[in-house]
Order: structure tokens, then C-alpha cells, then sequence
């Protein structure tokens, strides 16, 4: 069974430099994750939690340059690349955040290829999802 950290071990947001709370709730689960993780020594049980770098402001050049490398509109925040196979999505969003068109279909065609999205407004909320769903 892999180890979901508890609500106590999360970063307390006030001591985050970040100031777009969906960045700062994004950036304490991921340290969460990370710190519980990396002392599963056998590699072939140790999740894997990255961000694809998908958002923020370019210039027409550099927008244009990266969507043909592949920078797809709504990609999730996070995936965790499970044992076996498994792979875990989540979408980080604002308390008062709303997830966008694309976000929306593209979380359809997710799960039409049978991959979930977990939508969570803090950290606290995605370790509970994670807690319901890694078991």
C-alpha cells in the first residue's frame, strides 16, 4: 500500500513565498507527496508526482513554438505515476476556482480513456481524494 501523508504534515500555506493560492495549495502537496515517498527504497513502489509547466503568459512566438511541442489547453496540474501502471490526475484550482471548457473536455476524454481527474480548491482536499483512491 503506498503511505498518503496526513493533513498534519503539509506545510503551513503562511510560510509559502507563493501568492496565487492554487500555486501555493499545489506546491504544499506536492513537497507532502514528495517527503513520504522518498524513503520507499524500492523504486518499482515509489510514486512519481510531477507538474507539467502548461500555463502562464508567452509571447505569440513562444505560445506558438510551445504548442507545437505539444502544450495541450486544460492538461490537469499533476500526474502520479503509480505502481503498476496506474497514474493518478489532479487538478489543483483556487477555493473559488472553476474548472474551464477545456479542462472540462479534456477531463472527458480522460476518463473515456479510463483515467480519473481528481478536482481539489487545497491540499488538504486532494490528500483526502488520494486517501479515498490509493487504498
Amino acid at each position: 500500500m503506498i503511505p498518503i501523508p496526513h493533513d498534519f504534515e503539509l506545510q503551513d500555506p503562511a510560510t509559502i513565498p507563493i501568492k496565487k493560492e492554487e500555486a501555493r495549495e499545489q506546491a504544499r502537496l506536492v513537497a507532502a507527496l514528495r517527503r513520504r515517498w522518498s524513503v520507499i527504497e524500492n523504486l518499482a513502489q515509489r510514486p512519481v508526482v510531477f507538474h507539467v509547466a502548461n500555463g502562464g503568459s508567452r509571447d505569440a512566438r513562444e505560445a506558438s513554438n510551445l504548442k507545437v511541442q505539444g502544450v495541450l489547453a486544460g492538461i490537469p496540474d499533476l500526474f502520479i505515476m503509480m505502481p503498476m501502471g496506474e497514474v493518478i490526475i489532479i487538478e489543483m484550482k483556487a477555493k473559488d476556482g472553476k474548472v474551464s471548457d477545456s479542462q472540462i473536455n479534456l477531463q472527458k476524454h480522460f476518463k473515456a480513456l479510463g483515467h480519473e481527474v481528481i478536482v481539489a480548491h487545497s491540499a488538504e482536499e486532494a490528500l483526502a481524494a488520494l486517501r479515498r483512491r490509493v487504498r
